[in-house]
Parts: C-alpha cells; sequence; structure tokens
C-alpha cells in the first residue's frame, strides 16, 4: 500500500497498523513508539504515504473487512467481521464502506450474485439541465500558526462537483455563496466555521462550527468538506423551494417548478400530491430532458396509489412504474434523481430495482440523507426491520433539520413494529405525526401498534382518527397499497380488525 523507498520511521508506523488494524491507535501512540513528534509523523505520512495516519488505518481496516466479506459465506454475521477489523460504529462503517467500494458490505458478501454498480460510468450532466449555482469563497485564516491550515475551499469545491445537482461557479454567477474561516492558537487548536448565505439577500441559510488540532489538519480538512456536502444539500432544496414559492409560476423554469412542486409533494397529504403534479406536468414540458421532475412526478403518482388517495390506485402505481422507466434513461448520474428514482420504483411494488438507484445513490454521494432513506424503506418493506432501522437513523443523523425526517421516523416505527416492539413502535409514529400532522395515513398503523401494545382505548381513537381522512377504505385495500412483506401486512391487518375496521 505504501512506497517502497520511504525512511525507516514510517515503515515503523506501517508495520505497527498492518499488524494490529483493529487496535484503537491514536496518532499520539503511534507517533510515541516510533519515537517522533505527532507532527513529523503526520508530515512524513502526508509526503510518502500520501495520506495520514488514521486515513491509512481506516483504509486499511476497511480492506481488511473487505477481503474478510468477500471470503465470507452467505450466513456471516457482518457486524462481526466490522468489529475484527476494528469498527466499532457499524453504521458509520457502512458509510464508509459503501463511500469506498459503491457498494453496501451486505452486496460484497453476496457477491456472487451480479451487483449492478460494478464498472457503472459516470456521466456529465447535460448542459440543457438547470441547477442551482454556488460559489466556494476562499477561507478567512485567523490566529497564530494557521498559515495555510487548510486548504478546505477547494476540497469543499470538488465534493460538492460530486453532488451533480449543484453547480460551482464563479461568486458574480451563482446564487449561493459559502463563506469560512479558520482561526487557530497557540496551542494549536483549530476552529472552524463555515455558513451558506442568499448572495442576493445575505441572509444566513445555515451555518456550524468544527473543532481539531494543526496535527490533525488534513482528517480535519477531509472531514468538514464531507460534512458540509452533506449539510448544506436540505438547505439549498429548501432555498430554492421558498424562492419559487414567492415567484409567479408561468415564469419559472423547470427546476424552479420542480423545487416548489417538492414542498407539496413532502407533505404526503392528497391534496398536496395533485396540486404538485400539476406544476410537474409543467416542468416536464419546459425541462424534457431533465430527469429530476419525471422521477418526483413518479414518486407522486406512487404516494397516491400506495396511500389509496384516489380511486384508482393501481393505475397510479403503474403512471409510477413508467414514469420511473422514463426518468432512469433520462438521468446522468444524479444522486438526487437516484434517490428519486428508488422512492418510485418501490412505491411501484419494484423492489430489486429500487435497491439499484438507492445503491447508485448511495455509491454517488454517500452523505446523501434521502438516499439512506429511501434505502431503509426498502429494507423496511423487504421484512429485514433491523438494517431499515439502522439506515433511517443514519439519514436523520445525517439531516437532522430536514422535512423528510417524518418519513425516517415512520420507517423506524415500522421496523420495531415489525420486531414486535410495540411500545417503541408507538413512540416513533406518534412522533411522525407530531413532525407532519398533515399525513393522518400513519394512524392506520398506530391503530395496530396501539392495539398490541395493549392499549385499546388509544387504539379506536387513532382509528376514528384514520377513518375521518379515509371513511370508506378497507383492510384489503390498505394490504393492496404499500409493499410490505406478507407477514408484516398480516399483523397490520390483525390489529385493525380486533379495533373494529372492515376486511372488505
Amino acid at each position: 500500500m505504501a512506497p517502497q523507498l520511504i525512511p525507516g520511521l514510517v515503515r515503523k508506523a506501517l508495520n505497527l497498523l498492518e499488524a494490529d488494524p483493529a487496535r484503537a491507535w491514536t496518532v499520539g501512540e503511534i507517533a510515541l513508539a516510533c519515537g517522533v513528534s505527532r507532527r513529523t509523523l503526520q508530515r512524513q505520512f502526508r509526503r510518502f504515504v500520501g495520506r495520514v495516519p488514521m486515513q491509512f488505518l481506516r483504509e486499511l481496516r476497511l480492506e481488511r473487512a473487505r477481503q474478510q466479506l468477500l471470503r465470507a459465506s452467505e450466513r456471516a454475521s457482518i457486524t462481526s467481521i466490522a468489529t475484527r477489523c476494528g469498527f466499532n460504529h457499524i453504521g458509520r462503517f457502512a458509510a464508509q464502506y459503501r463511500t469506498r467500494y459503491g457498494e453496501s458490505p451486505s452486496a460484497t458478501l453476496g457477491l456472487q450474485q451480479t451487483f449492478p454498480l460494478r464498472g457503472w460510468p459516470l456521466q456529465a450532466p447535460s448542459a440543457a439541465v438547470d441547477r442551482p449555482a454556488l460559489a466556494v469563497l476562499p477561507f478567512e485564516l485567523a490566529g497564530p500558526g494557521v498559515g495555510r491550515a487548510l486548504d478546505i475551499a477547494e476540497e469543499l469545491a470538488a465534493t460538492i462537483m460530486r453532488l451533480r445537482w449543484v453547480r460551482i461557479a464563479a461568486p458574480t454567477h451563482a446564487r449561493y455563496h459559502l463563506r469560512g474561516r479558520v482561526r487557530g492558537d497557540q496551542a494549536g487548536h483549530l476552529c472552524v466555521t463555515v455558513a451558506l448565505v442568499d448572495a442576493a439577500t445575505s441572509r444566513y441559510l445555515w451555518a456550524d462550527r468544527w473543532d481539531g488540532y494543526r496535527v490533525d489538519a488534513f482528517e480535519l480538512e477531509e472531514r468538514v468538506a464531507a460534512r458540509i456536502a452533506a449539510a448544506i444539500q436540505p438547505a439549498l432544496r429548501q432555498a430554492e423551494a421558498d424562492w419559487a414559492s414567492g415567484q409567479d409560476p408561468a415564469k419559472l423554469s423547470g427546476w424552479s417548478l420542480t423545487m416548489r412542486a417538492l414542498l407539496y409533494a413532502i407533505s404526503v397529504e392528497a391534496a398536496a400530491e395533485g396540486m404538485a403534479l400539476e406544476l410537474l406536468e409543467r416542468a416536464m414540458e419546459l425541462a424534457p430532458h431533465d430527469a429530476l421532475p419525471v422521477a418526483l412526478a413518479g414518486w407522486c403518482h406512487g404516494l397516491r396509489g400506495c396511500h389509496n388517495m384516489c380511486p384508482f390506485p393501481d393505475k397510479e402505481k403503474k403512471t409510477a412504474h413508467l414514469l420511473a422507466d422514463q426518468a432512469t434513461k433520462l438521468n446522468a448520474s444524479d444522486p438526487l434523481v437516484e434517490a428519486m428514482l428508488a422512492a418510485s420504483y418501490t412505491l411501484a411494488h419494484e423492489l430489486d430495482t429500487a435497491a439499484i438507484h438507492a445503491d447508485r445513490a448511495l455509491a454517488l454521494d454517500g452523505g446523501s440523507a434521502w438516499a439512506w432513506g429511501r434505502s431503509g424503506w426498502i429494507k423496511a418493506y423487504a421484512g429485514q426491520p433491523a438494517e431499515a432501522i439502522e439506515r433511517f437513523q443514519i439519514a436523520r443523523a445525517l439531516a437532522p433539520g430536514d422535512p423528510m425526517n417524518f418519513l425516517c421516523s415512520v420507517g423506524t416505527a415500522a421496523g420495531y413494529f415489525g420486531i414486535a416492539r410495540y411500545d417503541e413502535s408507538v413512540r416513533w409514529f406518534e412522533r411522525a405525526l407530531r413532525e407532519n400532522p398533515a399525513a393522518v395515513w400513519i394512524n392506520h398503523a398506530l391503530t395496530a401498534a396501539h392495539l398490541f401494545a395493549g392499549r385499546k382505548e388509544r387504539a379506536s381513537r387513532s382509528l376514528a382518527e384514520f377513518a375521518r381522512a379515509f371513511p370508506d377504505l378497507t383492510i384489503a385495500q390498505i394490504r393492496s397499497g404499500l409493499p410490505y412483506c406478507s407477514s408484516y401486512l398480516d399483523r397490520v391487518a390483525e390489529g385493525l380488525r380486533s379495533a373494529g375496521m372492515r376486511y372488505s
């Protein structure tokens, strides 16, 4: 992994790490074992190995884990393999693994089956596709010892360009600016602050800060860039949607109409889905080569069909499938589109195809909360509740303020329902309703969770709330809606029947 002609201290450090990669090494321990300072060790690693010690160790652990996964049987435990290789946080391991290899650990474990991402080419986005422009301004440096401490602006621009749905532009041609500052002190402490600003109004849309040390500057640079790229996405989408909502729809571009439609679509409410589809029809006319409005329209039709928001739900699911097929042909390596395609195919009851697009979205952008959420739903519907809960937790951690998080709460609740932890299921269903009171369809699952948790009176109240919104809906229609596995639907149906709902 390292060059042959390297100093003895670096070779000694490499030997230590390769001999025991699972040990909880620190930079200080490695430097002490090699008889040098932390600063010298970091500098020599950067020069001769091309990365800092902790990055080298992480990659070494990932390679060991991959080797074991490739040799293991399909019944092997991913958690056990990750732990043996030095990973104590399984969710973080899964995210790092997917970012490095373009596939999940479970996909590697079953690699004898053809995996769709292998050799999948990246395409350049079409110049005809409109996207918001962002400028990454040079960071201010303040305080003693900062010097050229970090090249965060350059790292940031490269990371954000990989998002595909955001354009990097000069400040004079960008609607949004990313500004940052690095402060240092005599002790070597670094504080990095970053803010996303609307260039026209100077309004702050998002801000955050990170702390580290000069000796860990390269690692801090990488961590900050990845965190910012993940965190600004919901803020940018919300800003674009808010701006579009204040404009005359007749003067909006296809992208702006899509963002305006998104505000309606994410509420998952019957009237709002209809309004979203009206806007998306116009967006598709204005931007016939843009896959995003097509994929989002597919999701909206799928929501209407699976949640029985319309007279002909099966027709809506078929439309979702057709639109997803159309968007797939138009897409050019955009992780946001891939996440929407995963959603559309999921609600068209095509879980295998949905999983392909969720995996592609994560391979393109491992920090996408929406992609992690879609992957969670695929696991939930397929009857893998523990894996679903883990993915929903990752999605919420990546974007804690995203309005789509109520769907992660619903999915988490469904996961706990699937493993018969009904009190936890009730707590998460109720949280989802507090996050989005308009999503009254949640009450049908909440009714069953209440009943199995021994709360018959609360189950009756939830069923009454559901019946007010869907007075003619039957258990049979609910069963044919979302693509849950039969064992999950059997328990929901049993709970609804016991609470007094008619089957057909």
